[in-house]
């Protein structure tokens, strides 16, 4: 007897998409037929157990809001308008390549919250990092700003919970979770069965970031909250983009956060959590928030970030004092209902199509950074088109030895061949990028990387940053958000970024030799050097990349 056809999504500590791993392993066992016999008794043995607490509280009281109404009544609203004005109607756009940009710029902007602050993200980690803006967020909540913070429920952990639900403690601050898996939360064993064997709809998750204050100033990107996104671990870093924007796109921005927030897959958490901390968990927990965030200020970490560009500025978001870019913008979005049924097509191609379109815009030039590279058949034969219409397309994608979801590189590895046929330029990310060097517009640290910005740059006049993947999960299955802005300056500084990121110092450009051999070519020591097999990349990962390639259903890509 067969297992059902699910999704098998475990976690894993800071790696989100290592889920694919799994998932693909589910989808080899589905396949056989003896395996599924091993599983289902242990299923059964669990089914009362996932049966009873599955239910999911739609009709927990919840009480509609939305962003704030007036933002130029505060006063970082205020010179934002100013500027606007001078602007004829624009917004302002400014690139954060730099995790310690990205940090601190969260800080500062918590800091400078009047009325509200909006988080919508996929993570959210009680990490080094993550704990210092849990403590700022707090501040901010002590001082009367209302704080809605939204997050997906696949990457919440129960230490996270304690932490969420001590934060509710304070009248203005709300946390909601997205698209909720039953049962015990904070039990490992029974969300993973659940991940298995429940509802269609845990396949798809709220993939969205997006961090908005006084629904003045925005920031949308590829970064989760975790130290490895903000250049703080000590481990793998990832290689990111965001884009900050002010003036009236971050309307938009505010509007698409509404949606999500007030969508009935948003679950207050307090319908989920019944813990209920007393007053001494709550002095505690605020007294090691505190003391944490004093060790970060001490720390090296510490240092790095007031060598960051934006510090340097001391004032974030005063008039003069960052260089934005002023341009027309627009918000690219999915439905949130996406989720529930991935065979929608009016909710499924929302987002799909809008960024197609911008896409087929292209008449000379396309820069592609994605972290993983699963274009599937179609999308094969959409990039010929383009090809053939005379567009250069160059990419920047993970290596074997970077990728923090080997799964989705063993995906790519099924079109490497076609792409470079075609013609297409393809870089894969050295996992030991050189240091930064005081040089702003790169995208990545001076340790082990591992690339996760998702940024498009449209013949030199427009840009695309979000957090939307080139393969099948997010076209299909995931919500995503960005923004496109259209700005032959911007265009240049993100053009600016992939070039040097391209450059073989930072990547293997990959080759062809005649029509089947691979090579990648890079430089190392001030040498051009070859490698004629997946560089850095170990025995078992060229192994099982190879063995994976056969077994791999593409829809778990």
């Amino acid at each position: 007897m067969a297992v059902p056809k699910t999704i098998f999504r475990l976690q894993w500590p800071k790696l989100p998409y290592n889920l694919r791993l799994i998932e693909t392993y589910v989808g080899m066992i589905e396949r056989r037929k003896a395996a599924g016999s091993v599983l289902l008794p242990l299923f059964l043995l669990l089914l009362p157990l996932l049966n009873g607490c599955a239910t999911i509280p739609y009709d927990y009281p919840r009480t509609l809001s939305t962003a704030l109404y007036l933002p130029e009544a505060t006063s970082m609203g205020k010179k934002i308008q100013a500027q606007v004005e001078e602007n004829h109607g624009a917004s302002g756009f400014y690139l954060l390549s730099s995790g310690e940009d990205a940090f601190f710029a969260r800080v500062r902007l918590i800091n400078r919250a009047e009325k509200t602050l909006d988080l919508q993200y996929y993570l959210f980690s009680a990490d080094l990092t993550g704990k210092f803006l849990l403590d700022r967020i707090i501040a901010a909540a002590e001082r009367g700003v209302r704080v809605r913070l939204l997050l997906d429920d696949w990457g919440e952990t129960a230490e996270m919970d304690r932490w969420l639900t001590m934060m509710e403690i304070y009248p203005s601050i709300e946390v909601r979770i997205f698209n909720p898996f039953g049962g015990l939360r904070s039990n490992l064993l029974t969300r993973s069965f659940g991940a298995i064997f429940g509802a269609k709809r845990l396949k798809g998750r709220m993939h969205n970031k997006a961090f908005i204050v006084d629904n003045s100033v925005a920031i949308v990107g590829g970064r989760n909250i975790a130290d490895e996104y903000f250049e703080a671990s000590s481990g793998v870093n990832f290689s990111d983009m965001d884009i900050m924007a002010e003036g009236p796109i971050v309307r938009q921005v505010s509007a698409v956060f509404d949606d999500y927030w007030n969508c009935v897959l948003s679950i207050p958490l307090k319908a989920l959590v019944s813990h209920r901390p007393t007053d001494e968990e709550v002095q505690k927990a605020r007294h090691d928030l505190e003391a944490e965030s004093e060790s970060l200020k001490k720390s090296s970490y510490a240092v790095k970030v007031r060598e960051s560009d934006l510090y340097l500025l001391k004032h974030l978001v005063e008039p003069g004092m960052i260089s934005f870019v002023w341009a027309q913008g627009d918000v690219l979005f999915d439905d949130p209902l996406k989720v529930i049924n991935s065979d929608d097509r009016e909710r499924t191609v929302k987002m799909r199509r809008e960024l197609g379109a911008f896409l087929q815009e292209a008449q000379s030039e396309l820069l592609i950074i994605s972290p993983y590279l699963v274009p599937g058949k179609a999308g094969v034969q959409w990039f010929q088109k383009m090809r053939d219409r005379g567009v250069t397309v160059k990419i920047i994608t993970n290596s074997l030895a970077s990728t923090d979801s080997s799964v989705a590189q063993f995906g790519y590895m099924r079109y490497r061949k076609d792409f470079l046929r075609m013609g297409v330029e393809l870089y894969e990310l050295r996992p030991t990028p050189v240091p930064r060097g005081g040089d702003r517009f790169r995208i990545g640290g001076s340790s082990r990387g591992s690339l996760h910005a998702k940024t498009i740059v449209l013949d030199g006049r427009a840009v695309f940053v979000g957090s939307f993947n080139l393969d099948l999960r997010s076209a299909r299955s995931d919500t995503q958000n960005g923004i496109v802005v259209h700005s032959p300056e911007l265009a240049e500084q993100a053009a600016g970024i992939f070039n040097k990121d391209a450059s073989p110092t930072r990547t293997y450009r990959v080759t062809l030799v005649g029509d089947d051999i691979l090579v990648w070519v890079t430089a190392e020591n001030g040498r051009e050097v070859r490698y004629y097999r997946e560089p850095m990349a170990g025995f078992w990962l060229r192994f099982s990349g190879r063995f994976f390639y056969v077994f791999i259903p593409e829809s778990m890509l």
